[in-house]
């Protein structure tokens, strides 16, 4: 079926300046006709054409990326000369020359195109069927001047010719100025000039004198006083001046007879070639207004399904559009898009509608990348009012004849635009009749785009799996449209916040809000919460994204920024191990110096010199490691393996000191390790395995070196440490008594100021597995042990 829209609907959506932008673009007479006098003739009868031209735009498009355009401004408006040709007329100079351009621009468009083949197949398979026929605007070339004059070369008669008009004009024009030097001549001239009257050379004569001057008279001034005479000496080189004009007139017509023969060979290609410059005219404007709306490329959809990312109405500016998600199809046959007055449903309902004709003319949709327009066969609409007095239509029934029709037309193969469906009667009846209709259109399988303000159309989506809601956001804070829409949600109709906002005074507006159904401002007001909530989470999802965006910009630039310090400190160590090398070189050869010297025998004095080199060259080397040491970047510590370690194990805590192992970490990650003659308790993370070949010097743990406590118990000195590390060791010492078996442990922490001790018992009465304690026996310490019992 052929491609088929009233004149009338494309009125209504707008189509007209479409065109009229698309026009700006044309550089041929023919396409910018075609335009004017046949537009419906844009619209490809079947899909497989309308993709054809799509590819066509998007080919000119990918040319236009290098600023290139087709040579196509000498083309000119040849078909009422081609008329002629073909009757057999003679055409005159400027309409051969407007020939031979046209000639030469259909030429260099057919190379221009040949020259893209590989970016522009379809386009220049459109270039392969052009005729040049170069010859023809040689041919023309060589006779014709750019103004149209016929070249003295033309033919050998016509340079004769006007050689010999020269010659005989020259030889005139010097015999009548001696004429006017002729004193007795001079006196019967009204005026001391000579002049021309029918192509012949003649003297202003005095009437009276007339007679006095022999000659042909030619003509007379308006006043009667002065005669032109053509001088009896001047006839006969007249008479000749005027046959060798006339040889001209014969030859140059026979020029441009036979020029005109010669084209009117061509007539049949020309009018080819001017029908196939204004196809590639047209691609390249739908490819310019393409780059001007920053549109794209939609897939024809087979099954009529519409998916439009981000699509915007073609005649709004692009900045000030706000772009749209639309989406029809499947099993979803009517899409009802609700919401406030102003606020974009009516610029919706229209731009998905212009993005069919658009691509069925072959014209890219303003959208993002990936859109899919529905091949439709027909655009039916009802859109304005159709109120015609003459017919005795009202506004009701000139909707009413409109459905009706359209309802009868409708097909699978349809989309249908309805604006603001049953109104103009009673709202009840008219939601009653739009929901019929809609339904009636739904079972035909064609898509339908409507907009309303009935809440039963809204309800439509919750009991018919052909329709879905769409709705366009309404700001309740500043009362204004945001033109956003919001598919999957019905909207409110929002009538007296834009009643408000137009100025309605407020007595009225809340005489109204008393007078509204309470069902229907249930459901607006539910509809206008819903509406207000989904903004909010759009702008919060809005937010999320944007601080999504920057961390992961902040988390590029930290990565970027610990690569170069890594590199850095490479360098760093690089350097270092260098710089330490070298130094040990030296030293190594000032040592062996040394020992050369004194090998080869010396004085006590010589060998207290040397002690002091040495220890000069030690202390430089400690002075140079340190200073590299401060240079380089801290190198990731070494971490102790706690599933393999045991009790007794060297390790190395901070500062670089070898100790031993006393404890594994407890459940608050702390150890006990003995350095020196100090026990430190530290956090797991601060010790280190030892170095190898580092062995400290083995210290026994001072909970074991005290004599065992009566009844079997153990006993832990904590005397001398600080609260914190007392309360570590006593944790421990209750751990290890508990592995032991003890029934006790005798804390020692002394009597002094009591605090250590109060600290102690404090802590003792939140431990579960201490049973209870008390201070020891005068004989065992008393105030200054706390006995802790672990079992009764």
């Amino acid at each position: 079926m052929s491609f088929r829209v009233t004149s009338k609907t494309l009125d209504r959506l707008e189509w007209p300046e479409l065109l009229t932008r698309l026009a700006r673009h044309l550089r041929t007479p023919q396409s910018r006709r075609q335009i004017e006098e046949t537009p419906d003739s844009l619209f490809e009868t079947t899909a497989a054409g309308a993709a054809a031209r799509l590819r066509e735009t998007g080919q000119a498009l990918a040319i236009l990326q290098d600023d290139d355009l087709p040579p196509l401004a000498g083309v000119g408006e040849l078909e009422p000369l081609l008329q002629r040709l073909e009757r057999g007329g003679v055409l005159q100079g400027t309409e051969l020359v407007a020939l031979r351009t046209t000639l030469d621009a259909t030429h260099q468009t057919a190379r221009f195109l040949q020259q893209r083949a590989e970016s522009a197949p379809a386009l220049a398979e459109i270039g392969d069927l052009l005729v040049g026929w170069e010859a023809l605007a040689a041919e023309i070339e060589r006779a014709l001047e750019s103004d149209g004059q016929v070249r003295d070369s033309a033919s050998a008669e016509l340079a004769a010719a006007r050689h010999e008009v020269r010659a005989i004009s020259g030889t005139a024009q010097e015999k009548i100025e001696r004429m006017l030097r002729r004193p007795e001549l001079r006196a019967e001239l009204q005026d001391n000039y000579f002049t021309v009257r029918s192509d012949r050379f003649v003297l202003p004569v005095k009437a009276e004198a007339r007679s006095r001057v022999p000659g042909i008279v030619h003509d007379a001034s308006a006043t009667g006083t002065t005669v032109f005479i053509e001088p009896q000496a001047l006839v006969d080189l007249n008479n000749r001046l005027k046959q060798a004009e006339l040889t001209v007139i014969r030859e140059t017509h026979r020029v441009m007879q036979q020029l005109s023969s010669s084209a009117a060979a061509a007539c049949v290609d020309i009018a080819s070639n001017l029908l196939l410059l204004a196809q590639i005219d047209l691609g390249f404007a739908r490819a310019l207004l393409a780059k001007e709306q920053n549109a794209v490329e939609p897939v024809l959809d087979p099954d009529g399904n519409f998916d439009l990312p981000l699509l915007r109405h073609p005649l709004l500016p692009t900045d000030e559009a706000v772009p749209n998600d639309v989406r029809l199809g499947g099993k979803q046959y009517v899409l009802v898009i609700s919401g406030a007055n102003a606020g974009g449903k009516t610029v919706t309902m229209k731009a998905i509608a212009l993005a069919a004709l658009l691509a069925r003319a072959g014209l890219f949709v303003p959208a993002a990348t990936g859109a899919r327009v529905g091949a439709v066969d027909q655009v039916l609409a009802d859109i304005g009012d159709e109120q015609d007095i003459r017919r005795n239509l009202s506004t009701f029934s000139a909707h009413m004849t409109n459905l009706s029709q359209i309802v009868v037309e409708a097909s699978p193969r349809s989309l249908v635009v309805l604006d603001e469906i049953g109104v103009g009667t009673d709202p009840g009846e008219g939601a009653a009749l739009a929901q019929a209709v809609l339904e009636r259109l739904a079972d035909t399988g064609a898509r339908v785009v409507t907009t309303t303000h009935y809440n039963l159309l809204k309800e439509m989506a919750n009991v018919d799996d052909r329709f879905e809601n769409a709705s366009v956001e309404f700001d309740e804070e500043t009362l204004a449209p945001t033109y956003r829409l919001k598919l999957g949600t019905p909207g409110s109709s929002s009538a007296t916040a834009v009643a408000s906002r137009m100025g309605m005074p407020h007595e009225v507006l809340e005489r109204a809000n008393h007078l509204l159904d309470r069902e229907d401002r249930r459901l607006d007001k539910m509809l206008a919460e819903l509406s207000n909530h989904r903004a909010a989470l759009e702008r919060e999802r809005a937010e999320a994204n944007r601080l999504r965006a920057e961390g992961e910009s902040e988390r590029s630039r930290y990565k970027e920024k610990l690569e170069r310090l890594q590199e850095r400190r490479d360098q760093l160590f690089d350097s270092m191990r260098g710089e330490l090398e070298e130094a040990f070189r030296q030293a190594h050869g000032e040592v062996a110096g040394v020992i050369r010297d004194l090998q080869r025998g010396g004085s006590a004095q010589e060998a207290a010199q040397a002690r002091k080199r040495l220890l000069e060259l030690e202390e430089t080397a400690r002075v140079e490691e340190a200073s590299q040491r401060k240079r380089a970047p801290e190198a990731p510590r070494p971490r102790v393996d706690w599933n393999r370690v045991h009790p007794g194990d060297p390790v190395q805590v901070p500062g670089g000191r070898a100790g031993t192992l006393l404890t594994l970490p407890d459940h608050r990650g702390r150890v006990t390790v003995q350095a020196g003659s100090a026990r430190l308790t530290l956090r797991a993370d601060q010790v280190e395995p030892a170095t190898a070949g580092v062995v400290p010097k083995a210290q026994a743990p001072r909970i074991h070196s005290d004599p065992p406590a009566p009844g079997g118990g153990t006993r832990l000195d904590v005397r001398g440490l600080r609260v914190d590390e007392a309360l570590s060791r006593v944790e421990e010492g209750l751990d290890m008594a508990a592995r032991r078996g003890a029934p006790q442990l005798d804390i020692i922490h002394g009597i002094g100021s009591g605090a250590l001790r109060g600290a102690i018992r404090e802590h003792l009465a939140r431990l579960g597995h201490v049973v209870r304690f008390h201070a020891a026996d005068p004989e065992e310490g008393g105030e200054g042990v706390t006995r802790a019992h672990l079992d009764e």
